[in-house]
């Protein structure tokens, strides 16, 4: 006997996902020695995030005061620069002066699947700002993915 055929249509439904995961909750900046006070410090944060969007995105930073506070005293977030690193990460930008606004860290992030991605923070050498009484200053970051 003969062929016969039929036609089926077969659909495929994506739903927009965007999720950032923090998976290191605390960075450290430790002025210590006097060579720290002199030189700046730095802190890199290896696999800080990790970002999960089928499409291409942005990577941006905020913090939540325009201080780090330690008691009564604070310091201006804006003496801590911050940037990615590593590759695949579309393309980078340092922050040079954290905000209490959205600034970007980099741009077109290619769309992938639990993207691994690191962090340094860091301070600029014979900055003043951090003459202060010891204790430890703090702030929270937020990071935010945008979806292109």
């Amino acid at each position: 006997m003969g062929q016969s055929s039929g036609n089926a249509t077969l659909t495929t439904n994506i739903s927009d996902v965007l999720q950032v995961t923090v998976n290191v909750t605390t960075v450290s900046l430790n002025f210590t020695t006097p060579v720290n006070y002199i030189n700046g410090v730095s802190s890199a944060v290896s696999n800080q995030l990790t970002i999960t969007c089928n499409r291409a995105y942005d990577l941006k930073i905020k913090t939540s005061g325009t201080d780090m506070v330690s008691g009564s005293n604070t310091i201006p977030v804006s003496n801590i620069s911050a940037q990615t690193t590593g590759t695949g990460l579309g393309t980078q930008s340092v922050v040079s002066a954290l905000s209490t606004t959205d600034q970007s860290l980099a741009t077109g992030i290619p769309a992938s699947m639990s993207k691994q991605i690191s962090m340094q923070f860091s301070t600029a050498a014979g900055n003043n700002a951090f003459l202060k009484p010891a204790g430890a200053y703090t702030t929270t970051l937020t990071f935010t993915a945008v979806a292109n």
